[in-house]
Order: C-alpha cells, then sequence, then structure tokens
C-alpha cells in the first residue's frame, strides 16, 4: 500500500467515526430533548344532529287507565268472658265491634300510598276498640247486678260511600250502649285520596272558603231525621242552627263526605237541636252547584261502588277482665 491509499483509508475511517458519535436532536441527547411519541387517536366522530323540541307542542304523558277500585270490610268482634243475666236472656258484660278496610291486591299495585295509609288506619282503629272494649268490661263488671241490664257495647258500621281514582270514601255510624236509659249515636267519616294516600280535610275537596256561605248552602239542603222535609223552622230556629254550622265550618268541625253524585254533611242527634229532634244531614247535589268542589275531586265514572265491596266476618275474640287490661297497657287488674 503506498503512502496515498493509507492516507485516504484514515481520512474515511475517521468520518465513519464521526458520522457514529455525532449529537443529534432526534438521539434526545446534550440540550435537545425528543419529541414524546404520541399514541395514534381515531378521527372524532360528529354527534347525531338533534332536532330542537317545538314550544308550541305539549306532550302530555300517556293516559293511565285504572281498574276499579275493590275493597274487603273485615269485621270483628269483642266480647266479654263475664257475663250477666236479665230474665232469661244471657250477655257478656261487654263488646265491641269494628271494621276495618283492604284493598285487593290489583288495587294495592294501583294505589300502594293509600294501601299504606290504610294499614296505619286499621292499626289506630284496632287500638281504639281495644281501649273503647276495656273501659267497657270494667265499667261493666263493677256495676251491681241489679243494674247491669245487658251489655256495654260501642258497634261500628262502615259504609263505602265512594271508591276511584281521586277519592276513598267512608262513613263509619257508631252506636254505643252504656246501661243508660238512651243509646248514643254519631257519625265520621273518613276520605283519602288514592294518588298519594293523604287523608282529605274539607278544606281540600270545596272551593267555597266563606263560612256564611257555606251554611246557607248546607241550610238550604238540610233534612232533619225526625222532623222530615215539611217541618218549618221559625227565624230563631234558623238563625241558631246557621250560627252552629258557621263555627263548626270555621273550627274544621264538620262530618262530610261524598259519593258519586253528591256532597254529604252529617251532624250527630245534639249538634243543631236537642237529641229529642234526632240527627240531620245535608245532601247537596254537585249538579246543582257545580263550582263547589274542587274539580281534581269531582267523582270519576266508575261501575256502581257497592259491586266492588265485600263484606267478611272476621268472628269474635273473648277476654277476660285481667287479659284485655294487660293488653291495653294497664296496671294488672286484680279482683
Amino acid at each position: 500500500m503506498n503512502y496515498r491509499k493509507l492516507v485516504l483509508t484514515g481520512i474515511m475511517a475517521a468520518a465513519a467515526l464521526t458520522a457514529c458519535t455525532s449529537y443529534s436532536p432526534q438521539q434526545g441527547r446534550g440540550p435537545y430533548a425528543a419529541e414524546e411519541e404520541k399514541e395514534p387517536t381515531a378521527a372524532p366522530v360528529s354527534a347525531p344532529t338533534e332536532i330542537p323540541a317545538d314550544p308550541t307542542v305539549i306532550v302530555e304523558p300517556p293516559e293511565i287507565v285504572y281498574e276499579d277500585m275493590e275493597i274487603t270490610i273485615r269485621d270483628y268482634r269483642l266480647e266479654a268472658e263475664d257475663r250477666g243475666k236479665n230474665g232469661d236472656y244471657e250477655f257478656p258484660y261487654a263488646d265491641t265491634v269494628y271494621q276495618q278496610l283492604e284493598l285487593s291486591d290489583t288495587s294495592k299495585d294501583q294505589w300502594p300510598d293509600l294501601a299504606r295509609e290504610l294499614d296505619y288506619e286499621n292499626q289506630r282503629i284496632y287500638e281504639n276498640a281495644l281501649t273503647e272494649f276495656a273501659d267497657s268490661y270494667e265499667w261493666a263488671y263493677e256495676m251491681d247486678d241489679g243494674i247491669r241490664f245487658s251489655a256495654n257495647c260501642c258497634e261500628a258500621d262502615v259504609y263505602v260511600l265512594r271508591a276511584d281514582e281521586r277519592m276513598l270514601c267512608y262513613r263509619t255510624g257508631y252506636y254505643a250502649m252504656y246501661n243508660g236509659p238512651h243509646p248514643t249515636m254519631w257519625s265520621s267519616c273518613t276520605c283519602f285520596d288514592p294518588q298519594d294516600g293523604k287523608k282529605l280535610e274539607f278544606s281540600d275537596v270545596i272551593t267555597e272558603s266563606d263560612p256564611e256561605k257555606l251554611s246557607g248552602i248546607i241550610w238550604d239542603n238540610l233534612i232533619g231525621e225526625a222532623l222530615g222535609e215539611d217541618y218549618e223552622f221559625d227565624d230563631e230556629q234558623e238563625r241558631t242552627i246557621r250560627d252552629r254550622i258557621e263555627s263548626m265550618a270555621e273550627g274544621g268541625e264538620l262530618v262530610w263526605g261524598m259519593d258519586d253524585k253528591a256532597l254529604l254533611i252529617f251532624f250527630d242527634s245534639d249538634m243543631l237541636m236537642s237529641y229529642a229532634y234526632g240527627p240531620f244531614s245535608a245532601t247537596i247535589n254537585i249538579e246543582d252547584y257545580p263550582s263547589l268542589v274542587n274539580e281534581w275531586y269531582l267523582p270519576q265514572e266508575c261501575t256502581p261502588v257497592g259491586g266492588r265491596v265485600n263484606k267478611i266476618d272476621c268472628g269474635t275474640t273473648t277476654y277476660e277482665l285481667a287479659e284485655i287490661l294487660e293488653l291495653t297497657g294497664r296496671l294488672t287488674w286484680e279482683e
């Protein structure tokens, strides 16, 4: 190898070495940092174009079709173990009759809030019946045989007046006899809104809030059970009765209910006049007073309520006095 070739070979080797060791920004050395590799991304997909809602079009929810409400009235009787005699007639010292309402399974599914509230109401009715029975039994037991002529009793009887998707209304008539000269009778009405189970007040249902105007409507439809429709009230009687009605309306004390045609008002025997005149009631036909009832609570079309109510006799439970007093949470009675 001559000198010229040797020099050329050395130059080529140095060039190759320089190429292998030179700084390059792609190698991430020195002051130049290499860019981070990025994951490949898919091309964005455009969202479908939404058609703006037309504000002039009202979209109503589908109408719910309700089955007719079906109800069972369960009838219970509590009776004293101790018994007395009046001639050949034998009777328990005390007895109490009460009822509880229960919806059918289909109606429970449609109105679960109402079914729940009826359960609460039934528990209250049961506890009240036990207390009433314990009071009657204890009192009767302490009476002398010579003045104990019959059972001390308090009996309740339930009548369903209306049952549709806007209102369940039933009236309870009470009869109590505590060995006196005559019985005591009174009524209560219980009304529920089936949609939420709310127990309704009179002010929820009617639109008239003026007690004077309301008493006028009631007066125009008032009937005395013992007086009949032909009885003529004098001015003083009318003013006295209307004043009492107004006072009861202002205090939220009116006993009211509704059937499929009318607003019903009930007065106990001594609420408006003396006991001898008997109870009064007012049947206010809704067709005659179309704006009196809140539109939501107007009766709905359905089959007659009488055919949808079933009554079951649940039998009699007997107690000794000590048992019922202990059951109602009193001190254990001692003879």
